[in-house]
């Protein structure tokens, strides 16, 4: 049973809950979910705070909360030693981050200012890719990045990395007319230029697969759409289902061609053992024969 860790938002963890994919828990277990943070915040120092104040907020949010402040994903990734992680940008491309100190947390303030820590942390500016200081959080975040991979190769050698390139989409479906209609225009939700967030999130997923060894959920070619009736409401990362059947079908074609790859390495190496331990024997039958000469002579 393989294990999987998710960094990233519901794009890449949707697929393992059985409201999505009943049957996804035959296949492999999801171990570990680090939800929708910023590479930036990934890689910073941790932030102290008085755990009793995180309060007024789910079990899932409350932990959200927790691990953006203290920064535990790299413990848990070395305890539980992921077979593949899953990562998208979802993070940095929709919240962006927020310095506290000298660290950052993923700029979460609308959930995380209902606690009553946050009034408490050492609050400063708020940043985007995309609107302002482009440059200073590039730079950041490909520092996080960097970060990410040189501690796996060093902690969890094992783990491969696998790149998710979903994409905001604008189109939803209209449960009672069964039109099409625009996220973006509805009023419903905050406004957002879906071409340029996924332009900025190509840009980021293209980063990571020129530069660092890992493989890729690729859609291109498949378009897709929000629907109304999806089990967190419609939203611009809230697809219909052949998204997650997709997504299904992309992993385990993954997973299914690793382990054949893993499985010739296994017969090449022990029949490469096999022919050294026959040469082996060969050479030392040799000279021993050699040796039986001498004697005889």
């Amino acid at each position: 049973m393989k294990k999987i860790a998710v960094l990233g938002s519901c794009v890449s963890r949707d697929s393992f809950n059985s409201k999505f994919i009943p049957d996804y828990k035959d296949y492999y277990t999801c171990v570990l979910h680090q939800n929708q943070m910023s590479m930036i915040s990934l890689a910073a120092e941790p932030i102290s705070f008085d755990e009793s104040l995180i309060d007024h907020l789910s079990p899932f949010d409350t932990r959200h909360f927790k691990t953006e402040l203290d920064k535990s994903f790299f413990s848990e990734m070395k305890k539980h030693q992921p077979d593949y992680l899953i990562i998208d940008f979802y993070g940095d491309l929709f919240y962006g981050v927020q310095r506290i100190g000298e660290s950052y947390i993923t700029n979460k303030k609308w959930l995380f200012q209902k606690t009553s820590q946050y009034p408490k942390l050492d609050t400063k500016e708020e940043f985007q890719i995309f609107f302002n200081e482009k440059d200073r959080y590039l730079e950041l975040w490909r520092a996080g990045v960097a970060t990410l991979f040189t501690f796996l190769q060093v902690y969890v050698p094992h783990c491969k990395v696998i790149i998710n390139k979903a994409r905001f989409v604008d189109e939803y479906l209209d449960k009672e007319t069964g039109t099409m209609k625009i996220i973006s225009q509805s009023g419903r939700k905050k406004y957002i230029n879906v071409p340029v967030y996924n332009k900025w999130w190509d840009a980021l997923d293209n980063h990571v697969i020129k530069n660092y060894d890992v493989q890729v959920l690729d859609y291109s070619g498949r378009t897709y759409y929000s629907v109304e009736d999806h089990p967190w409401e419609m939203f611009y990362v809230h697809y219909d289902m052949s998204f997650y059947q997709d997504f299904t079908r992309k992993l385990l074609g993954i997973i299914l061609t690793d382990t054949l790859i893993q499985k010739e390495n296994l017969e090449q190496a022990l029949q490469t053992a096999e022919n050294e331990m026959t040469q082996l024997k060969s050479s030392k039958h040799s000279r021993f024969h050699f040796l039986d000469k001498l004697v005889l002579k």
